[in-house]
Order: C-alpha cells, then structure tokens, then sequence
C-alpha cells in the first residue's frame, strides 16, 4: 500500500535567501510546484494506462481559502461497500503543490461507506484531484478548484520539533454502542508536526522528512481502513472515517513515524439490538 515515489531534490539556496533564513524570516515553506506534467505521471505510476472519467467519486473543497496550510478536504465515493462494488483506493493530487501526492485512502466494505475527512497543505490555487479504483477495476475521477490566498508557508527556519523523549498524543472519538450494521463515524487526530523535508536549519541544511506517513484501523486484528499520508497532509493529521459493525469488537488505531516508531490506541465498541 506504499507509495514508491520519493521527494524531489532540494533547490540550492541563493544569496538572498540564505540571508532570509539567518535573520529567520517568515518565507513559503513550499518553495517549489509540481506541475500538471509531474501530476499525470504519478497517476500513470499509481494507475498504469487506466482510462479515467468523471463521475461516481466526489472531492469537497473550500472554493476560497485564505491559507493553504490546513485546508478542510472531504472525499466520498457513492457505492454499495459491498465486496462487488466498493473503492479499493482513493487517491488524491495536488498539481501546484511541491510533491503532486496528498494522501491515498484504503477502504474496505466494513467502512460501510467510503467517505473520509482530513486537512491538508496547498500550495497556491490549483485544481485538486481526486481519483478512486472501484473494485472491478474502473477508475473515475473528480476535480475541485481551490483559490489559496497564502501558501502552506512556514517559518524559514525549522525549529527542533522532534527534542529527546518526544511522543504525539492522539485522540479517537467513536460511540460507546451502535446498532447492529449501523455507519457511524470514527475521528482521529494525532499531535504531529508532520515536518515536510522543504524547511531549513539555522545552518541552511534541509531538515529531513518526518511524518506520520501510515494510518489504520483494526478490527479484531483486521484493518479496514489504511491511509498512506503524504507532507502535504496538514500538521497534526485529523481523519474521519466510517465504520459498521455486525458485532461488538475491539478496535485498534495505529499510525507509522517515517522513523518507523508505531503510535496505537485502543477502542471498543458495543453493538446493540
């Protein structure tokens, strides 16, 4: 379920700016774009020669936003959720941002319906793009303009945000008792700053990524729902999901550092008659 494609080289740093990042000025943390070119490769990488036309995936976005460092993005894909029609994978793109990948989604029919909610980092407008793999195979697509007033900026100089000892906090919100095969809702969010490998130390070295880069739910030991993050994932990473039940189970939700350190909380949920 990963994502081979890595990020791209560093620009080297001109005069001016290495005079910025001294006196610690507040410049775009996202100094360069992708372009449409880069984007339709990654899609070909992702989905080899697939046809894609519009039609049975839908991608919300703020048609206006005055920062692009934490914009609200819901995907939702309008099927049965049964093993004969449900989406294998959502993924989405962003032309303009540095790196064209933003997240994959990984569903399975015990989501009972394939909708998820994030926020992310956009560089600039664009049109997003949001593509989902059913399962028998048919691609489709959808785009969403987005006008972003500022970039994901950043400050210039990247702080140590990782000291000795550090660990996210994570939260999960999902009800205590459903009925039998009942969608609800399942939010999360992990405190993370989600360091996106484009910043600079005080020294002018780039900062290493490090992200919470994998995200899943167990069921019982089972995942049923995954996300492959990308740093265009805004800081501190929020997703909601949807889940159904046949009977009470116990849940587990994990997310992988780039590290590779694992962060896990528990959950249980009872289902009632």
């Amino acid at each position: 379920m990963s994502d081979p494609k890595g990020p791209p080289a560093a620009p080297p740093i001109t005069l001016s700016r290495r005079a910025l990042l001294a006196a610690g000025v507040a410049t775009c943390a996202l100094p360069l774009q992708a372009d449409e070119a880069e984007m339709l490769a990654a899609i070909e990488e992702d989905f080899g020669a697939a046809k894609l036309r519009s039609g049975k995936i839908e991608i919300t976005l703020p048609e206006f936003s005055d920062s692009g460092a934490s914009v609200p993005m819901d995907t939702f894909v309008p099927c049965q959720m049964t093993p004969d029609d449900y989406p294998r994978v959502v993924r989405v793109y962003a032309p303009r941002n540095p790196r064209p990948r933003v997240v994959a989604l990984y569903f399975t029919p015990p989501c009972g319906e394939a909708r998820m909610s994030t926020r992310v980092r956009l560089d600039s407008f664009q049109d997003v793009v949001a593509i989902a793999e059913m399962s028998d195979g048919e691609t489709f697509k959808a785009v969403r303009h987005v006008n972003v007033t500022y970039g994901a900026c950043e400050d210039a100089v990247a702080n140590d945000q990782f000291p000795p000892g550090w660990a996210p906090n994570m939260r999960v919100a999902l009800p205590d008792k459903v009925a039998r095969d009942e969608v609800f809702t399942v939010r999360t969010i992990i405190n993370h700053p989600m360091e996106t490998g484009l910043r600079h130390d005080k020294t002018g070295l780039l900062v290493p990524i490090r992200i919470a880069e994998r995200f899943r739910c167990l069921v019982e030991g089972a995942e049923v729902f995954g996300a492959k993050l990308e740093p265009a994932v805004a800081a501190n990473p929020y997703i909601a999901f949807s889940l159904r039940l046949s009977e009470s189970a116990d849940l587990a939700f994990e997310w992988v550092d780039t590290n590779g350190d694992v962060y896990a909380v528990p959950g249980h949920v009872d289902v009632v008659s």
